[in-house]
Parts: C-alpha cells; structure tokens; sequence
C-alpha cells in the first residue's frame, strides 16, 4: 500500500497536463501512486495528443499508471476508474487543469495521520489563476460539517482538485454518481457530510487554472438542479425550516442570476421570486438584479 493515490481524469485536448503531472510528480511527499484515467474517445485527436505526452512520464517513473476509457464515460466514471485500482491509503483528485503546490501531499497526509475516523478528509486554500497569472487566493479552510452548505452549493471547496480522502471512505461511499454529469463534487460531499467531517488547512495549497469555464445554458443549469435537489429532497426535508429555506434560496438565486446573465429575463424574475418566499432579497441581490440587463445592453452596443 502506498501513501496517497492521486487521480487525475483526462478529457479534450491536453493543454495543461503536463504542468498538472509535473506539480505531482514535485511533491515533497514521495510515497504516491498517480493514476491518469483518460476518458477521450479513441479515434480522437485529444487521444492522440493525450497519449503521446503521457507516454513521456511513464517510460521515466513507474508510480504512474495511464487507463484509457474504450470510450467517453463522464468525469464521474473517471474518477470511479481510478478508485477502483487506486492502492493508496488515502485518495487525492486532481483536475486535468489544475495543479498542486509541492507541499500539498505531504501536508494534508500529516493532518489526516493525526484526526479521528470521524474526519473523512482534509481541503486547503485555493489560488485561482488566468491566463497564467494568479486572480485570487483564499487561504480560508474552517474545519467542520458543511452538509447545508453543501445541499446549497455554498460550501466553498473552491475546485474538485481539493478533494484529499481517505480510500475507505471513497470505498463505502461507492465513490461518484454516474447519473450526475454536473454538481458530482457537491453530490459526492452530501453523502461525505452525511457521516463525516472535513478538516481545513488555512494555506494555499492548490491552483485552480480558471480558463475553461463552461457555463451551462438556464435550461441545462435548471435541469441539473432540479436532479441534485430531488436525489437529497428527504435529507434536506430533515433539516430544520430554517435551514431548509437557505438551501433553496441560494438554489433559486443561481438560477435567478444564471437567466439574467443569459438574457432570460422573464425566467429570471420567476426564480427571483420563488427565492422572495424562502428569504429576503438583500440589497447586493437586487444591485446585481438591475446591473445584469445594462451590463447586457452594454455589451450590445
């Protein structure tokens, strides 16, 4: 058994893998597995592309192991690839356009080593960078349960590349949901959060390349939460009135802003106001209402 396994699921063209396996492959922390789980069709150039520079690492390092997909499967069945041979004591993730600071293994391993089995895993801060240059950095990792955070898609786990945990509760949890081609990160944390804790390291730990941000249509967005919401309706019924009103009312706010960003002005005010019956529309929420169209009619002209 080795330390951590690392899994890194692979699609499209590979514009930022090899600086992601590098960022691995520099950790100060040895004792490490990378599993590369490529879910690109066969017949495509991304398979090509992505073969051939994976090659280049495992010809010279042989803790990598490279699994090719017979065919696209999703992210979800990716990361479930690499659970399923993954021999590592504890499970880290890591996104094919992300990367981790050197330290990032070796530190969350520490933490993990010295918590109780009622701590599942570990996140860190995150920095955010675009076009290879840093955004923003948030070190702000609180230690806890964040389960009506999470149902709310408020939680702030800040990318899928944060997630470091432990193999055995990847292996109860039945890893990720197949069924879920958006929100698996979240869906995944509900049913960590439904048993467990997370404990938070208040340092920058993981880069975040914010390049391919794919927003999907309100029609889309709308479809996936009403997919997220009715798998979690009877654990979220649990929760007390209160709470329950904040897990929709950021729902139908996203949904809200998602249709005004979009031009969807009409179903904007309809997700506003199912958000009105479960909370108060704050002044930064109507600032952002009234800015949305002019900033629209700005880019019009």
């Amino acid at each position: 058994m080795v330390k951590v396994s690392v899994i890194i699921p692979t699609y499209g063209d590979p514009v930022f893998l090899q600086p992601c396996i590098e960022s691995v492959l520099r950790q100060t922390l040895s004792d490490f597995e990378l599993i590369i789980v490529d879910d690109n069709n066969p017949e495509t150039p991304a398979r090509g592309k992505t073969e051939e520079l994976v090659r280049k690492f495992t010809e010279t390092d042989g803790r990598i192991r490279y699994i090719q997909h017979d065919h696209n499967r999703n992210g979800a069945v990716a990361r479930n690839t690499g659970f399923a041979v993954a021999e590592g004591e504890y499970i880290a993730l890591l996104d094919s356009d992300d990367e981790y600071l050197p330290d990032r293994l070796e530190k969350c391993s520490a933490l993990l080593d010295r918590c109780g089995d009622e701590i599942a895993g570990v996140y860190t801060g995150c920095e955010y960078r675009k076009g290879g240059r840093k955004v923003r950095a948030i070190s702000q990792a609180p230690s806890g349960n964040f389960l009506k955070e999470t149902l709310a898609c408020k939680f702030h786990f800040y990318t899928g590349s944060n997630v470091f945990i432990r193999k055995r509760v990847v292996d109860e949890l039945q890893g990720f949901d197949p069924a879920f081609l958006r929100h698996q990160d979240y869906e995944f944390l509900v049913r960590v959060f439904g048993k467990y804790s997370l404990a938070g390291i208040p340092e920058v730990l993981v880069i975040k390349n914010n390049e391919n941000v794919n927003v999907p249509d309100i029609d889309r967005l709308q479809e996936i939460k009403e997919q997220y919401l009715a798998k979690y309706k009877d654990i979220i019924g649990q929760l007390g009135k209160e709470d329950q009103d904040y897990v929709y009312f950021c729902q139908y706010i996203a949904l809200a802003e998602t249709s005004m960003a979009q031009k969807r002005y009409s179903l904007g005010r309809k997700f506003y106001a199912e958000a009105g019956r479960r909370g108060k529309l704050t002044a930064r929420i109507w600032l952002r209402r009234i800015v949305y169209p002019l900033y629209n009619l700005l880019i019009k002209r």
